[in-house]
């Protein structure tokens, strides 16, 4: 079995790669509706997981925080892939830091992993 920090590492790799605008990944937001839909709400869910079970059981320690700011930043980045015309213009204009700051938040964890 998979420990949930290698999941959750996974899925803010997945939402970076589909919530990307590169052009290299183009072909990725060419994929139908339902598949977007369903990456969307697996980068959601493990982005409430991280906010709602890790986070707020863990709020006075490192990973605890780690989880709320990573956590917090999948549901946004879920947003971009499952519909970002609905969203706030003020999230639409920090796409740009939110990735950025979620990749931090993926290499953190990746890195830890490996180390491990």
């Amino acid at each position: 079995m998979l420990p949930m920090g290698t999941i959750v590492t996974f899925c803010m790799l997945i939402g970076l790669i589909f919530a990307s605008r590169l052009p290299v990944l183009i072909r990725l937001q060419q994929l139908p509706k339902s598949v977007m839909m369903v990456i969307g709400f697996v980068v959601l869910a493990a982005g409430l997981w991280n906010v709602l079970w890790y986070a707020l059981r863990h709020l006075t320690e490192f990973w605890g925080i780690a989880a709320l700011l990573s956590g917090s930043l999948m549901v946004i980045t879920a947003g971009y892939i499952i519909n970002e015309k609905k969203m706030p213009g003020m999230l639409k204009q920090a796409r740009p830091l939110v990735q950025l700051l979620l990749l931090a938040c993926m290499l953190k964890y990746g890195i830890t992993i490996y180390q491990m």
